[in-house]
């Protein structure tokens, strides 16, 4: 039976975070491995612009990113798995990573899982996923161009799609629960400025309407129950971390379900990091996610040689 490889560094997520740490585990001489489920990049990849990163004055697109990543692992020669992670065993000098194809062993593992919608839990939601309901305008708003569409939530995210979505739609109820957005005042301002944007306040969802696609809203404004016609619905309600595979460890978590660390970006667990948007942090962006990647396989490089 051949033997199985020990990595120095197993990399869970192939996004900013966990390319950038396989970037300086390379520099620092440790073998690794990315265990991805979509594409290096993450869920940059389908990001219309990414306009405040260093170094690109005129913005790139999330897919130029996300290639311009793959190419720089290639020359670096880090194996990219495609995998689904299903549990791990985090405890004693190797960690054993269980995934849909196979087992993965390391020194030292980097979680880098990043987040996930958060749904708004009423019916017709999952049902009507990508038949008009979606949690991503940068994929889908070609789809309804001249249409009417719903936005949900008041945050950055909700607004900066608002924005990118009012130039294909042609009108968004830009829907939220309390009476003051929470995302940053230039944003909103310029989304209260944008001609084909009605702002819903005080309004929650209580069912999407739709047979093979979204019809309609059923929403409550102000305590009264109303119709909105709309085909499609956009949700940005929040992110959950993705860390549902490490069911039955001891790794911390704080309240929210977040990977605890410390600067290094270790967990309460050694030979255990985590990185981006997975872990408890106050900003989630891709350059803060690169930095915390090079922090945690520099880390890791630490500890591997002490």
């Amino acid at each position: 039976m051949e033997k199985k490889q020990l990595y120095d560094l197993v990399i869970i997520g192939g996004g900013p975070a966990g390319a950038t740490a396989s970037i300086y585990a390379a520099r620092a001489g440790l073998t690794s491995v990315i265990l991805e489920q979509m594409n290096v990049g993450g869920e940059i990849v389908v990001t219309d612009r990414l306009d405040n990163y260093p170094g690109f004055p005129e913005g790139i697109s999330g897919a130029e990113f996300g290639m311009l990543l793959q190419q720089q692992l290639e020359s670096l020669n880090v194996p990219v798995e495609s995998t689904q992670v299903e549990s791990v065993s985090l405890d004693g000098d190797v960690k054993v990573i269980n995934t849909s194809t196979g087992t993965y062993e390391g020194k030292t593992v980097l979680i880098a899982t990043g987040t996930e919608p958060n749904l708004l839990g009423v019916e017709g939601e999952t049902e009507l996923l990508g038949r008009g309901v979606s949690y991503c305008a940068t994929c889908d708003a070609a789809f309804f161009r001249g249409k009417t569409i719903g936005v949900v939530g008041g945050g950055d995210a909700a607004l900066e799609e608002t924005i990118f979505l009012s130039r294909f739609v042609d009108k968004v109820y830009l829907i939220h629960r309390r009476d003051e957005f929470r995302g940053c005042s230039w944003l909103q301002d310029k989304v209260l400025k944008i001609p084909n944007v009605e702002v819903l306040w005080n309004t929650t969802i209580n069912k999407i309407e739709g047979e093979k696609k979204v019809s309609a809203l059923e929403i409550r404004q102000d305590g009264t129950d109303r119709r909105l016609e709309a085909e499609g619905l956009f949700i940005y309600t929040g992110r959950l971390p993705k860390t549902g595979f490490l069911k039955g460890t001891d790794l911390e978590l704080n309240d929210r379900g977040f990977i605890v660390t410390n600067g290094k970006m270790e967990t309460s667990l050694a030979g255990v990091y985590a990185a981006g948007d997975v872990r408890n942090k106050y900003l989630r962006q891709v350059i803060t996610a690169a930095s915390d990647g090079a922090t945690a396989a520099t880390a890791a490089a630490q500890y591997i040689y002490a």
